[in-house]
């Protein structure tokens, strides 16, 4: 008897502890699958969030050009403007999201397609790109002998990968190099469509478009300006190519914060020929013109729309076109 009842205790422990196993381990699983319930819902709510965001930052670039023509202002972008102001501000939601959205105006960064308009030679383009590739390089990380690039050569490739002859600046022809790679390919010879596009350029390598990425853009493809000095980044206004025909060189540290200063006077930095209440001639300031011509009025903006539900953070990034004000477009749209 004392053995059976033994015995009965080890099968009664042994199932209650089978029980217990059972019982916690659908207890994880429904805790488990809860969170991922959870979190899809929230991802589907925060890109919802951030798609509406975008939205909502056109409705911004519309009032922006509204606002212009009611109180007479110059058509021009600057840190003042209204897109300009609410950029950045954090937005609370009532079911109790969060959404951030940032407008940038794509005249602050280097179009380099711009570099190809009417009026320009390939001496100032060469001149401009490889100091400017020479700045580039010379701020990447690395040792300056693990940074074996050479300027003017990947200035000339660029410029031969736009224009439309099939001749290659250093002599020869553009599509020698591509006709060797596997698979083989040519030269575009037209407009840049991307930034990522430029890694297809001889010599230029992943390392060199990743420092590239945050000073370029191709937008608009044609009819596109250089930096606005008005909106730009004091980074970028260091990448300002100034001087007079043949004897232009970047601007220097006196240079940038002129500029600076002048923006935080509330001054409109403009054209010499431009003759609107509130401007001021930019050329004294920056001691001369700008190569290439800045892109004063921007009808293209980058809009990044991030929501965030607890943990869950979902971004929408896009490029608005709004020269059509009743029918703006998107030039790329992505979401991460």
């Amino acid at each position: 008897m004392r053995r059976q009842r033994g015995f009965v205790l080890v099968v009664v422990l042994f199932f209650a502890m089978l029980l217990f196993a059972s019982t916690t381990t659908f207890l994880a699983r429904a805790t488990v699958d809860s969170r991922i319930a959870r979190n899809r819902d929230q991802s589907a709510r925060a890109e919802a969030l951030a798609r509406g965001g975008v939205r909502l930052a056109v409705a911004v670039l519309l009032q922006d050009l509204v606002q212009q023509n009611e109180l007479g202002l110059p058509a021009l972008e600057t840190s003042q403007d209204l897109w300009a102001q609410v950029s950045g501000v954090e937005l609370p939601v009532p079911d109790g999201g969060i959404l951030r959205v940032r407008i940038e105006d794509m005249g602050s960064r280097l179009n380099l397609n711009a570099l190809f308009g009417e009026g320009t030679d390939d001496d100032e383009r060469v001149a401009f790109l490889t100091a400017f590739l020479e700045k580039v390089i010379e701020e990447m990380p690395g040792r300056p002998e693990e940074k074996l690039y050479e300027p003017d050569d990947l200035a000339r490739s660029l410029i031969d990968w736009v224009d439309e002859d099939e001749d290659s600046l250093r002599g020869g022809y553009e599509d020698d190099y591509y006709q060797e790679q596997d698979p083989p390919y040519r030269a575009a010879n037209r407009p840049l469509l991307s930034v990522d596009e430029i890694a297809l350029v001889e010599g230029f390598d992943e390392p060199v478009v990743e420092a590239l990425r945050p000073y370029l853009t191709v937008f608009p493809y044609v009819d596109g300006g250089g930096i606005n000095p008005n909106t730009a980044p004091p980074w970028l206004l260091a990448s300002l190519f100034v001087g007079t025909a043949g004897d232009r060189r970047l601007a220097g540290e006196d240079q940038v914060r002129a500029v600076l200063r002048a923006r935080e006077r509330g001054e409109l930095l403009c054209p010499g020929e431009l003759n609107a209440p509130g401007c001021t001639n930019y050329e004294p300031i920056v001691e001369g013109k700008i190569y290439p011509e800045p892109a004063w009025e921007s009808s293209v903006f980058q809009v990044v729309a991030e929501a965030r539900y607890g943990e869950i953070r979902r971004s929408v990034e896009a490029v608005v076109d709004r020269s059509e004000p009743s029918q703006p477009r998107f030039l790329a749209w992505r979401v991460r």
